[in-house]
């Protein structure tokens, strides 16, 4: 199997298109679709690179990653614009883990502490899953959960993590009382980093944090194999923890031809055993290019450990693509990016 990687330049946020060829078949896949607003910009995308180029209707899947609105938010425009061209939606939905006294309480501590940043995107995110699943209703789609250990019928991608286990203890840890309390006290302070260090010891500032939120760790971990085994790492907002527990479910977490940062870049969901283990002939990233994403200390860690591994941004350059080989997807005479 080859495709075709369009990571789109909608600032900190992830909307990903993927075009695939497999057996005569095309295949168009979203992942994730930005902030609101951020899927018209998927979908213009597509209508100019991408739909000009497909005989026949493609087999279109939409998968979200969790339902952060930077994830999730632009996901209704693309549903709304594909309707039932759409064949299969995959996302874990938090909701299912939840019960009626976690959320009560999750509303409660929102209608309180509403000023406070992580509860305020929790209840958001619990609203956004109930307002995605009316709107896939709509169009007489059902979603279908995206384990590691979900039985997905076809070799389109490989699903790396969470495993279900796994999934079910983050969202039970991040939305019982003792969890949401802790975030009502939680100061949020900016980080203060000395740039100074970040250039001249940049791995010992990335492993200091490596503390991302429980909800963050149930992102979808998704990987494609090319047709010259050439292994693909999409990561979304995924961290340490995730890729631990995907290796200890016994997969190759190693050595990627190419693999995104997590989180926009961001420190907290890498280490320095991660960026090495990866491997990657190449690490891209989608931020806007301010202090927290991409972190410096991350793309100093990298430079300094993988002097070979170039690392692309899409604050720097705007979108961007690749084929996995040549003379399958059509050239868009796009000149080649620079790296950081």
């Amino acid at each position: 199997m080859d495709f075709s990687i369009d990571m789109l330049s909608v600032g900190d946020a992830d909307a990903i298109i993927l075009w695939l060829k497999q057996e005569g078949a095309d295949f168009i896949i979203f992942l994730d679709g930005g902030k609101p607003g951020d899927g018209n910009e998927v979908v213009k995308h597509y209508n100019a690179y991408i739909k000009p180029h497909i005989a026949a209707k493609p087999i279109m899947i939409v998968i979200n990653s969790h339902p952060h609105r930077d994830h999730i938010g632009g996901l209704p425009e693309i549903i709304n614009y594909f309707g039932t061209d759409i064949k299969s939606v995959y996302f874990n939905d938090p909701i299912v883990y939840v019960n009626q006294m976690q959320r009560n309480l999750i509303t409660e501590y929102h209608q309180k502490y509403s000023a406070n940043r992580q509860i305020a995107g929790l209840y958001e995110s619990l609203k956004d899953v109930d307002d995605f699943k009316t709107l896939l209703k709509k169009f007489g789609l059902t979603p279908q959960p995206i384990f590691s250990d979900t039985i997905l019928g076809h070799n389109l991608f490989k699903v790396l993590g969470p495993s279900k286990a796994f999934y079910k203890q983050k969202v039970q840890f991040f939305t019982d009382k003792t969890s949401l309390e802790r975030m009502h006290l939680l100061k949020e302070a900016e980080e203060d980093v000395n740039e100074v260090e970040e250039g001249n010891k940049p791995c010992v500032v990335v492993d200091e944090k490596n503390d991302t939120s429980a909800e963050n760790l149930t992102s979808t971990i998704i990987q494609l194999t090319d047709s010259s085994n050439r292994r693909y790492l999409f990561t979304a907002d995924s961290g340490v923890d995730s890729y631990e527990s995907a290796q200890n479910n016994g997969f190759n977490m190693k050595d990627f031809h190419i693999a995104q940062l997590p989180h926009h870049g961001s420190r907290r969901n890498v280490n320095t055993n991660w960026i090495c283990n990866f491997n990657p002939k190449h690490y891209w990233v989608s931020a806007a290019g301010n202090k927290k994403h991409p972190r410096k200390a991350v793309i100093e860690c990298i430079k300094k450990n993988l002097p070979n591994c170039k690392t692309y941004s899409t604050h720097k350059g705007g979108s961007m693509h690749i084929n996995s080989t040549t003379n399958l997807f059509p050239d868009r005479g796009w000149g080649s990016a620079e790296p950081l």
